[in-house]
Formats: structure tokens, C-alpha cells, sequence
């Protein structure tokens, strides 16, 4: 199953973003109607914009463990 496909994700989960971030699941999800998919709030953990939070499809990131 997909991220996307999700409902939600649990808080915590890191993720390499398509752009290089290092993000962090909060736990909060959202589905996007018109698209069909869920999108899941990440928090971002270092470098530039460092604290900020922005949904985020984790289908095109990469899980850090």
C-alpha cells in the first residue's frame, strides 16, 4: 500500500524528500478530493526552513531509518 493511500501515518516516521530535506511525520493527514489521495504533514528537521510544516505525498520521499 502506498502512502498515498494511507488515511493516516503515525507521528515520528523520517523521510528524505525529492528535494533533499530531512522530514518528520507529525501525524496529521489530510485527503485530497480531487486527486483521489492522501497527503500527510511533515515537519522539516534540519537545514533551510528548519521547524516549518507542510503536507507532503511520502510516496515520492525516501524512508530514513
Amino acid at each position: 500500500m502506498s502512502y498515498a493511500e494511507m488515511e493516516e501515518v503515525e507521528a515520528g516516521l523520517k523521510f528524505k524528500s525529492a528535494s533533499g530535506l530531512l522530514v518528520e511525520t507529525t501525524g496529521v493527514s489530510q485527503n485530497i478530493e480531487s486527486h483521489d489521495i492522501n497527503v500527510h504533514e511533515v515537519v522539516i528537521l534540519e537545514g533551510v526552513g528548519e521547524g516549518n510544516t507542510y503536507l507532503y505525498n511520502l510516496d515520492s520521499a525516501e524512508p530514513v531509518e
